[in-house]
């Protein structure tokens, strides 16, 4: 049997695109400054800035509704590159927009291709790593993008100091860098993959070991081999929507995720409205950031030891306190004491989230179970801005943050209340998995 090279546990097929989302995440900052750009830039009204957003997520909707499904039939590698080239074009093109219909239009568009590779990428990941050595990788890929996150808002800062447009070609110009990492990548991908099978061929083997379950199948779906989908796009959809395991989850990191995205738009606005600027909300993004980079890793060695449920009920719990906090928070030291505890949240809630529903997906329709989970974030980064803004404009920034708070302790209770379901669908997974 043979086994795939691997560097720390995971093999080298994952930590190529590792490398490629550590350079996206860093250039990953147009939308969070966007409604401060609205606002100061071009002088749009808080309530209007937060509906010009939010077309940003209702256009991430149609990307991973059928991004996921459609890399289950096309492959991964499609997928990625084409969303992200297509982003790069659309970033050029939003830098010359200065008519607010226009802008959330362009949003719409920009938010739906940008999203095309999202469900692809974390099927990929899941295509290419062993079940049991999943946890590790989806927590790495966390770490990258809390690392470009922490970054991001670092080189925007000093960008939109000279002038807004310019974080625009900023973002285009790593996208383009970082998707052309990935061609390379996925080319050396490909021929070896072939080259191995070639090898297995001439020696008689009949099988990959277990450590690459799925590796022939994303070059099944991406050229080395020919395989037609065992499953229809239709069929796929109608399996992951009548898994109440999968489903249930679904749901709730909806309730999570439209509260937790006040980071991004309601959180702006409402240090605006307390005088202060993007070089103290910056700072705040890069706390956060920064302590994930920090401890995102040597928490893995404790979730470990903790149910994947435990972990995200206790999490859900710490984002409550860290956005209680902001109820009576009137200064930055407020606020950055509140990115703390949420951060201490974060930790595990995103990995773990991610982990969960790739050991509740079947091997041939991973992409439409990461298209249907990922599509909680679009609607989420579509709902957030109208949400928030409509909250703080009629009723102000502390009813926003206790709504918020009473909503993580919902989803909590609801993780809990549903964690039966949801662990014996993965034991399954996991013994099918074993036998395979």
């Amino acid at each position: 049997m043979k086994k795939q090279r691997e560097i720390f546990g995971l093999p080298l097929l994952f930590w190529g695109l590792w490398l490629a989302l550590l350079i996206l995440w860093m250039g990953r900052f147009v939308i969070s400054f966007m409604s401060m750009y609205l606002v100061k830039d071009l002088h749009v009204d808080a309530g209007v800035a937060g509906t010009i957003v939010s077309m940003y997520g209702f256009g991430g909707i149609f990307g991973c509704l059928f991004g996921g499904s459609l890399s289950d039939r096309f492959g991964r590698q499609s997928m990625i590159i084409g969303g992200e080239i297509g982003a790069a074009v659309m970033l050029v093109i939003l830098s010359f927009i200065d008519d607010p219909f226009v802008m959330g239009v362009a949003l719409l568009v920009y938010g739906a291709i940008s999203s095309i590779p999202t469900p692809a990428i974390a099927a990929y990941i899941a295509d290419v790593v062993p079940i049991r050595a999943q946890k590790r990788a989806y927590t790495l890929q966390t770490w990258a993008v809390n690392f470009g996150f922490a970054i991001g808002p670092i080189i925007a800062n000093q960008l939109v100091k000279i002038s807004y447009t310019l974080m625009f070609y900023a973002e285009a110009v790593i996208l383009v860098v970082a998707t052309a990492m990935l061609i390379v990548f996925f080319h050396e991908a490909r021929r070896l993959t072939a080259r191995d099978d070639r090898r297995d061929n001439v020696a008689g083997a009949a099988n990959v070991t277990d450590d690459v379950p799925a590796v022939a199948n994303v070059a099944a779906n991406d050229g080395v081999a020919s395989a037609e989908p065992r499953v229809s796009m239709l069929a796929n959809y109608r399996r992951a929507l009548t898994d109440w395991p999968f489903m249930s989850m679904v749901v709730l990191m909806f309730g999570y995720t439209i509260a937790y995205f006040q980071l991004t738009s309601g959180l702006p606005i409402a240090l605006t409205q307390l005088g202060m600027g993007t070089d103290q909300y910056s700072v705040l993004l890069t706390i956060n950031g920064g302590m994930l980079c920090l401890l995102q890793i040597p928490s893995l060695a404790v979730f470990n030891r903790m149910s994947n449920t435990r972990v995200l009920v206790l999490g859900m719990l710490m984002t409550a306190v860290g956005y209680s906090f902001q109820i009576g928070a009137t200064t930055w030291h407020g606020f950055a004491i509140a990115a703390v505890l949420w951060t201490f949240g974060e930790l595990g809630t995103f990995p773990i989230a991610a982990t969960t529903v790739a050991s509740l997906a079947p091997a041939d329709a991973r992409g439409t179970y990461q298209g249907l989970y990922n599509l909680v974030w679009s609607l989420s980064n579509g709902a957030a801005p109208l949400v928030g803004g409509w909250i703080i404009g009629g009723f102000g920034s502390r009813t926003l943050w206790i709504c918020c708070t009473v909503m993580f302790l919902l989803v909590a209770a609801g993780l809990y209340a549903t964690k039966g379901a949801r662990e014996r669908a993965v034991t399954r997974n996991l013994r099918e998995a074993d036998l395979s």
